[in-house]
């Protein structure tokens, strides 16, 4: 086993001398040790101060990570006319409803035109939140904190930030102390109200009307909020209605409200996709 030695003197490194025959057991303190009464007596004789960095060539060479993935700059295109209004009511409206079936875009659209808000400075904060309905039951019995054991439901949001962010912004982004992204279940919405900030609400339909309107009044200045579900897709008791259905019938399309609809037809996520949800129509 080889260890190099190396001596910064004003700057510019030099090699002096190879270490060799070290115990295999204690090879690094070894080293260092070796290192560091080489260097005294090196100091003495030269009379400069001398930095010390000890390369393990072979045994302790860290394992290459892999790069992160960069940041995707292609421009936000809609595939088909409906996701062509989806676009546009998310451009100009301060509150956008978006049902249908999966497989749509909805949430990949919603969550990139909210990274490329937060990347103009548009807006200080991107917040996602989803009901998780058989989450809620169970979260008590699983280890980890609540990042850890939410992480799961919000995997496609997180892979579309990491893809529009980049995964080393998204890092910093998601920090408690920078918290310019927050995702969070919708338990944790409550009593909280949201300025500057684009504002996504997934899997919509498994909230209740009581629920829906809380989280739309607690809504303050410079908000875009984007409300997306299904609700042929409701996992709430047969006795309780849907508060994505509910809202549905009390706002119309206004100024600042928009309403899209996408059908099996809007798919485009596969063709199998599109087969299977016409084969369930």
């Amino acid at each position: 086993m080889t260890y190099l030695l190396y001596l910064s003197i004003l700057g510019i490194v030099l090699p002096v001398t190879h270490l060799k025959g070290l115990n295999m057991g204690n090879k690094r303190k070894q080293a260092r040790r070796a290192a560091r009464q080489a260097l005294k007596s090196k100091s003495r004789i030269l009379g400069y101060e001398i930095d010390t960095i000890i390369v393990d060539e072979l045994a302790s060479a860290a394992p290459a990570l892999p790069p992160k993935p960069k940041r995707d700059t292609s421009s936000i295109e809609a595939r088909n006319e409906a996701q062509a209004h989806y676009l546009i009511s998310l451009d100009s409206k301060a509150l956008t409803f978006a049902t249908g079936e999966a497989g749509c875009g909805k949430t990949f659209l919603a969550t990139a035109v909210a990274a490329q808000r937060l990347l103009d400075k548009e807006v200080d904060r991107i917040i996602v939140t989803r009901p998780v309905l058989q989450a809620e039951e169970d979260l008590g019995f699983l280890p980890g904190d609540m990042a850890e054991k939410f992480a799961p439901f919000f995997r496609p949001v997180y892979d579309v930030l990491q893809k529009r962010l980049g995964a080393s912004f998204l890092e910093y982004c998601l920090k408690p102390e920078v918290a310019k992204v927050e995702i969070a279940p919708f338990a944790y919405m409550r009593g909280r109200t949201f300025e500057n900030a684009v504002v996504i609400l997934d899997e919509a339909q498994n909230v209740t009307a009581s629920q829906m309107k809380m989280f739309l009044t607690r809504m303050g200045e410079n908000v875009t909020v984007i409300v997306n579900g299904d609700v042929t897709q409701c996992d709430l008791p047969g006795n309780v209605k849907s508060g994505l259905e509910d809202a549905l019938q009390r706002f119309q399309p206004s100024r600042q409200v928009g309403l899209i609809e996408f059908t099996a037809e809007d798919c485009v996520r596969s063709d199998l996709c599109k087969v299977a949800l016409q084969a369930y129509l």
